[in-house]
């Protein structure tokens, strides 16, 4: 419980440096406008069943302008996006990190007391997450 708070902790307190430091991408409901990256959401999103707030974020693509940041792993880029519960961010926030090409999608979500995972992503893919979030 410790460790999930100080997670939350250190997300809520990195989430400006997430659009700071890195080379800037397109915010992340505009890169679900593209085609494999929406579907890439929905597999992410099959068998979980995420707050309201996600979904709606999932059908209307609005939330923050928050830059996507590139995160190597394994010899290529993945895209790490960024939303969160209007009026209510620092509180709700969800980081999806998309393979190459909108291939797979894996979601850390931290919400009220802890953070989960969507799309199931092994500790490989937790791990990147959270380090792109540490720098």
């Amino acid at each position: 419980m410790l460790v999930r708070l100080s997670l939350l902790l250190l997300l809520v307190t990195l989430t400006p440096a997430l659009a700071a430091d890195a080379p800037k991408g397109p915010a992340m409901g505009k890169l679900m406008k593209l085609p494999a990256y929406i579907y890439a959401w929905q597999g992410m999103m099959s068998g979980e069943t995420p707050p309201p707030w996600v979904t709606e974020f999932g059908a209307t693509l609005d939330g923050p302008p928050t830059p996507t940041i590139p995160v190597p792993l394994d010899g290529e880029t993945y895209t790490l996006g960024f939303t969160c519960k209007a009026n209510d961010c620092e509180a709700n926030q969800l980081y999806v990190l998309f393979a190459p090409e909108g291939r797979d999608a894996w979601g850390m979500l931290a919400a009220g007391d802890g953070i989960s995972w969507l799309g199931r992503p092994d500790k490989r893919i937790q791990d990147a997450i959270t380090a792109a979030l540490r720098k």
